[in-house]
């Protein structure tokens, strides 16, 4: 301790006075320093917090958002399975109806044939009546028969139109929620990119995974609006850059990230092929 202690002839030295001095302002100094560094750290930890936030908050919205999409799909499949069992309920009456109605019809042309028989040995005046009756009842029967056949048609082809609506739907869900999560995002958080599988409406739905066609949705953030890749541009200047359906001005940069993207799906497919 003797040795660490100024003396009172070393704090009457001028000398070691201002290296004392110079020192405290030396440390001074590093102390703003590490208190700046600490600032910076703090600001950049709350900045960091922030984005995060947003990102949670994004995440939340996406969930809930495709929360919603999944109970209307099921209650919609409810709605249509519902509608098949109508449907096939119809047919079935109509069917009975019809094969009902072929027996009724046959057993009433053996009565009358068993009737004309009888009559040809009677008065022919009734026999001609009874002739004229069985005509207009076979061609009334007919009729019914065409429009209850018309009907058993019409009821078929709307079925096997729900039928594919359904199918339609069910790919396009699977198209939905497979957006759940981006790829790439803007540095600005404006735009966004996803993978989808969703069919255009000139489009037929692929009927097994092989047959997918993977392409890319842009989403502009601030406004909600996106648009599907077209395709990836392969001379020119725009070379590698992904092309857009609709007006929607796409930045550079955002265009390019689709490129590789589009890019890189192309060649996992055709991986996909030579490995079947």
């Amino acid at each position: 301790m003797a040795s660490s202690t100024l003396s009172l002839k070393s704090l009457r030295d001028t000398s070691t006075l201002k290296s004392e001095i110079s020192l405290l302002e030396t440390e001074k100094k590093d102390l703003i320093a590490k208190l700046e560094r600490e600032k910076k750290l703090v600001k950049k930890l709350q900045e960091d917090l922030i984005e995060q936030k947003k990102d949670f908050d994004h995440l939340e919205k996406q969930f809930h958002h495709f929360a919603d999409i999944e109970a209307d799909f099921e209650a919609l499949q409810q709605e249509i399975q519902l509608e098949r069992l109508e449907n096939l309920l119809t047919i079935e009456k109509l069917e009975s109806q019809n094969n009902s109605t072929d027996k009724k019809s046959k057993e009433e042309v053996k009565e009358l044939q068993k009737e004309l028989r009888e009559l040809k040995q009677l008065d022919p005046l009734r026999l001609k009546r009874q002739v004229v009756d069985l005509k207009k009842k076979t061609i009334t029967q007919a009729s019914e028969n065409k429009a209850i056949n018309t009907a058993l048609v019409n009821t078929r082809k709307e079925l096997k139109e729900t039928t594919a609506e359904k199918d339609n739907l069910d790919f396009d869900l699977k198209a939905a929620l497979s957006e759940s999560h981006s790829f790439w995002q803007s540095k600005d958080g404006e735009w966004v990119l996803f993978e989808t599988g969703l069919v255009l409406k000139d489009e037929t739905a692929p009927k097994d995974e092989d047959d997918r066609h993977i392409r890319v949705r842009c989403m502009n953030l601030a406004t909600g609006t996106s648009v599907l890749s077209k395709e990836l541009i392969t001379d020119g200047k725009e070379k590698d850059l992904a092309s857009w359906y609709g007006e929607l001005e796409i930045p550079e940069e955002v265009s390019k990230e689709a490129g590789k993207r589009l890019k890189k799906i192309a060649a996992d497919l055709e991986d996909e092929h030579l490995d079947d």
